[in-house]
């Protein structure tokens, strides 16, 4: 059983996590904030092994969706940095509903009570130890996804949610943000690492502390949460830790008519879908030229 103790906010029951009306007002405002303790230990534990699994190959991942985040496609597993799996409930679906799930969808509700929002994707990430190439560029989520031209929507909230399976600090390679970076709700340009999109998932964009970009740490301990929306410019730095890994696992609720419109695109956050990902044919100007 897990005991859980007497509180207003934070965790109150087995499936509920309450938030501050400062909490919810951070996310708006910053684009982003750090829950603490959402998850006990034991719930950590229990998601642990079957991320575990993930990460042994153990559970099959078939093409892309198996991939380093930090390369371009087609490395030897022995030499990634960033070991990424796509869509872990869709591969092994007995994953679904788990304690991460019940929570996330309680507290999306209260950052976006007036939405109908759905669990859009997941996603398993581990930057292995001492990797210092184990960087995610800074970018905006929705660089990577199809616009609202595309979608035929004028609705895109996101909430990002990623659970500390380890500590995350600045030395293993922390998320780092830029807050209120998004509230313009516009896209900067983007520029894919490897050339294009098919040969390599990764896009890059400017970031300038003399312009105004002020870069600050989302540092979580195991079993907090951070939650990001989808304007918001991030990123992180590698794993300078020769003995830590970063595991974390992400969960990204969006309107469920933005999901009902990707998925007749052909489009599932699966890096395996036959899409033109440099541009989803959407008219968006996210490139750089």
């Amino acid at each position: 059983l897990v005991s859980l103790p007497l509180t207003m906010h934070g965790r109150t029951s087995l499936d509920s996590y309450v938030l501050t009306p400062e909490q919810i007002e951070a996310f708006h405002k910053d684009g982003c904030v750090t829950l603490p303790n959402v998850l006990t230990e034991e719930e950590v534990s229990g998601i642990e092994k079957v991320f575990d699994r993930f990460l042994n190959r153990e559970i099959h991942v078939p093409g892309k969706d198996f991939c380093d985040m930090s390369k371009p496609f087609g490395i030897p597993f022995e030499d990634w940095s960033i070991v990424n799996c796509m869509l872990p409930t869709t591969y092994h679906p007995q994953f679904k509903n788990n304690i991460f799930e019940r929570l996330t969808a309680n507290i999306v509700k209260q950052i976006h009570p007036n939405l109908e929002m759905a669990k859009d994707y997941d996603q398993l990430l581990n930057k292995r130890p001492g990797k210092k190439d184990a960087v995610f560029p800074w970018h905006q989520d929705m660089g990577y996804w199809p616009g609202p031209k595309a979608l035929g929507v004028d609705e895109t909230s996101t909430c990002t949610f990623s659970l500390a399976i380890d500590d995350s600090t600045e030395k293993n390679g922390c998320l780092c943000y830029v807050p209120g970076s998004g509230l313009a709700r516009k896209l900067r340009q983007h520029a894919p690492l490897s050339g294009s999109r098919d040969e390599g998932h990764a896009l890059t964009i400017d970031v300038d502390e003399s312009k105004g970009d002020v870069i600050t740490l989302a540092q979580c301990m195991r079993g907090s949460v951070t939650v990001h929306d989808e304007f918001v410019v991030h990123g992180s730095g590698g794993n300078m830790s020769l003995d830590r890994q970063r595991r974390t696992y992400v969960l990204a609720y969006r309107p469920k008519k933005v999901v009902d419109s990707e998925r007749k695109l052909g489009f599932t956050h699966s890096h395996n879908d036959e899409v033109n990902w440099d541009t989803f044919d959407d008219g968006e100007n996210r490139s750089k030229k």
